[in-house]
């Protein structure tokens, strides 16, 4: 900890339930935190870390409606008595999704939004802008639009336009979870930035490997409470058998193992479920995302979709599924050319915003909208919620599920159906260690049942794990494709364009 720095944050017997809700998602939260200090927030989905960044940034008990009680000074602010346009002057947020908190459609204009909403001086901002650009290195990015930005790069422009307001401590909600390897790494860069020029930093993850050498503290929250706390120097120390245990991600990963894939169409003896012949697609007159793509997938296939954030990943999967036409080549379903509708018919679909594809009242209903209502579907809906430990959510709304919970649930849902061709987008996206290893079996177990199953993803301990067939997507719009060998010798690849 930093000896001698000020305490900006202090909790203190500080407890919360959300309104409706009969768990308490925070209990008995002790804690105290130093100007300066890099503060990760780790644990299961649903643990509470979310609701813990919410208790910093006055979203909670100023939006979040419920029950709070206990003690929370943020700086010279008290959290149960103090409007959230007060702390928000010192405490900037950066949420996962950061579409959601952009309001214009360039850098140039986004970048200085926060500053603008409190009358700040335009000659001051105009200052304050120079530096973010500046200190942050986007000089590269300040006249493109927002919606050309990666991932990555979106993050950056969130950071920065709190980095131009001036506020003192930074909190970030799971913001590597959709990143691709190159986004993180520059993510990491940022929070290093932020660290060094002093600032406090709180941030909710899963995936800790990029921040091991910047946390002062990791706090292991547990059902609502602190289960311990970890000097960052020891945490490095932990070995992977530890955290394994501990349902901790590992903290040395290697990037996705081609190493131990090949390429080599002559192995297979059974006819292909899904074949792809000379693919190409564009939008309308743009520029072709990828181009006279070839691959044959097999029954019990388990295809990951890797590659760089905005390379074209999502777009090949509606293409596949029959929610986009290709602009060229053909696609075959038991070798029938397959059309827009019958690939809808034989596909189902996991989006990466699970929000979007949510609409009953209650976790069980959700898994059985569309399927026959009969006693053998709901058991079979409850015995799937067991498996992926959402029984107890069963009667709850799933708007009020965290986001982890929420992947979970449309990864159940996605099992129930009886679609040859499965489509997953970043299905580990907000889920802690355990999770992603009961999603990775699942999938194992899916597939068993001769699906062919796709998977977009930048997890790359997921993707170990996982996969026996890897598409990926080059920046050249092409495509090769790697199929499992697991021996020592060096992979061979095919480009199929």
């Amino acid at each position: 900890m930093l000896e001698g720095n000020p305490t900006v944050i202090d909790y203190k017997h500080l407890y919360f339930k959300y309104e409706g809700s009969n768990e308490q998602a925070l209990s008995n939260i002790n804690l105290s935190i130093k100007k300066g200090e890099f503060i990760v927030l780790t644990g299961k989905s649903g643990c509470g870390k979310t609701t813990l960044t919410r208790c910093v940034n006055g979203l909670i008990p100023n939006f979040y409606k419920g029950e709070f009680r206990g003690k929370a000074k943020i700086k010279n602010y008290d959290l149960s008595t103090d409007g959230i346009r007060e702390i928000s002057r010192e405490v900037g947020s950066v949420f996962q999704d950061t579409r959601s908190q952009f309001f214009t459609l360039h850098v140039r204009t986004e970048i200085p939004f926060s500053s603008e909403n409190y009358g700040i001086d335009s000659k001051v901002i105009q200052e304050n802008m120079k530096k973010s650009v500046e200190d942050l290195k986007l000089n590269n990015l300040i006249n493109k639009k927002l919606l050309k930005l990666s991932s990555g790069e979106k993050q950056k422009i969130a950071v920065a336009s709190v980095y131009t307001l001036g506020a003192l401590i930074y909190v970030l909600d799971e913001p590597s979870s959709n990143l691709d390897y190159e986004g993180t790494k520059q993510l990491g860069e940022i929070l290093r930035k932020l660290k060094d020029k002093g600032h406090t930093v709180i941030i909710s993850e899963h995936r800790l490997n990029y921040l091991k050498d910047i946390a002062d503290r990791v706090v292991y929250m547990e059902n609502g409470s602190i289960k311990e706390i970890i000097n960052g120097k020891d945490f490095v120390e932990k070995s992977p058998l530890w955290l394994d245990k501990n349902n901790f991600r590992q903290l040395y990963i290697s990037p996705i193992d081609l190493m131990k894939y090949t390429y080599n169409p002559h192995t297979r003896k059974t006819n292909p479920l899904l074949t792809v012949k000379n693919l190409s697609f564009r939008y309308r007159a743009g520029k072709y995302i990828f181009e006279n793509v070839s691959f044959n997938s097999y029954g019990g296939d388990i295809i990951g979709i890797i590659g760089k954030n905005g390379v074209g990943k999502s777009t090949l999967l509606k293409v596949l599924m029959g929610l986009e036409n290709p602009s060229e080549g053909k696609i075959y379903i038991d070798a029938k050319k397959a059309s827009k509708s019958v690939r809808i018919k034989n596909s189902t679909y996991v989006m990466q915003d699970v929000d979007y594809q949510l609409f009953a009242s209650s976790v069980l209903e959700e898994m059985i909208i569309g399927l026959p209502e009969t006693k053998k579907t709901r058991d079979k809906a409850k015995r799937y919620l067991e498996y992926f430990n959402l029984g107890k959510y069963i009667d709850r709304h799933p708007a009020s599920l965290s986001g982890g919970q929420k992947q979970r649930l449309a990864i159940a849902m996605a099992c129930m159906k009886d679609s040859r061709l499965l489509f997953l987008d970043e299905p580990t996206s907000g889920l802690d260690a355990a999770n992603m290893k009961q999603v990775s079996n699942a999938i194992g177990k899916i597939s068993n049942s001769n699906r062919c199953i796709f998977v977009i993803t930048h997890d790359e301990e997921f993707a170990n794990l996982t996969f026996n067939t890897v598409l990926k997507l080059n920046d050249n719009k092409t495509i090769t494709v790697f199929n499992i060998k697991k021996t020592n010798k060096n992979y061979e690849k095919e480009n199929l364009a």
